[in-house]
């Protein structure tokens, strides 16, 4: 299986490749970035990427073939609000679109692309709700799972589009006890990338699939992974 990743030198996005370079079933990686990657493997095309409102013929080429997008780019909170709107919405419905009607259409009949997209725990999708805290970037995360889940109806024969809610998440090997993660809506990053992962490979049975959803299952999936198990 071919997919498509973004973000992939940031905290979860580089942690979503490591998984991915390991997975049996996927069989092809075209990372889209702004920077070539460290990595050297077979499995992997890096295409630089300077502008992520349009997408050049040659890029959408070398996707050709993708079955799935996982979109993790973050945002820094130093940004201003124009900022983040255009690199957390636009960013990511541009690529959506474009990859429903110039990717989806080239898959075999009857196949529907995936679109996984790393939204956050305290996403809002209320804009009349009274926010106390990080109300702007909140509302925007809502507004763009929103229009997601809009376009899926738009292209219901062609998209399948999924939203993964994290909480706070911790390194690999974080200090923070393990048994406490339920309560404190905690999740490591490897939990988190191998079942996004595994939504691009599978799906999932609902499209908003929240924290303790995404730790409970990354958790076993990730133990069946690296014992190179094949019936992820």
């Amino acid at each position: 299986m071919k997919i498509i990743l973004t973000g992939a030198t940031g905290f979860v996005g580089s942690e979503v490749l490591c998984f991915a370079l390991l997975h049996p079933s996927i069989t092809s990686i075209v990372a889209l970035s702004r920077r070539q990657l460290p990595t050297k493997d077979p499995k992997l095309t890096v295409l630089i990427q300077s502008d992520f409102l349009n997408y050049s013929e040659a890029i959408l080429e070398a996707c050709a073939g993708a079955e799935a997008c996982i979109w993790s780019i973050g945002v820094a909170r130093s940004l201003s609000q124009e900022q983040n709107r255009i690199i957390n919405l636009d960013y990511t419905l541009t690529a959506a679109k474009t990859f429903v009607e110039k990717l989806a259409p080239r898959l075999r009949e009857g196949k529907k692309f995936r679109f996984v997209y790393l939204s956050g725990m305290l996403t809002e999708r209320d804009p009349s709700k009274k926010l106390w805290f990080m109300k702007e970037a909140r509302l925007i995360r809502g507004e763009v799972e929103t229009k997601l889940m809009e376009l899926q109806k738009e292209h219901e024969s062609s998209l399948l589009t999924y939203v993964a809610r994290p909480g706070g998440v911790q390194p690999t090997n974080s200090l923070f006890p393990a048994f406490l993660q339920p309560m404190a809506r905690a999740i490591t990053v490897d939990d988190l990338a191998v079942k996004m992962l595994d939504t691009a490979i599978n799906g999932h049975k609902i499209q908003i699939i929240e924290v303790d959803v995404l730790r409970d299952q990354g958790k076993v999936l990730k133990k069946k992974l690296e014992k190179g198990a094949n019936e992820l």
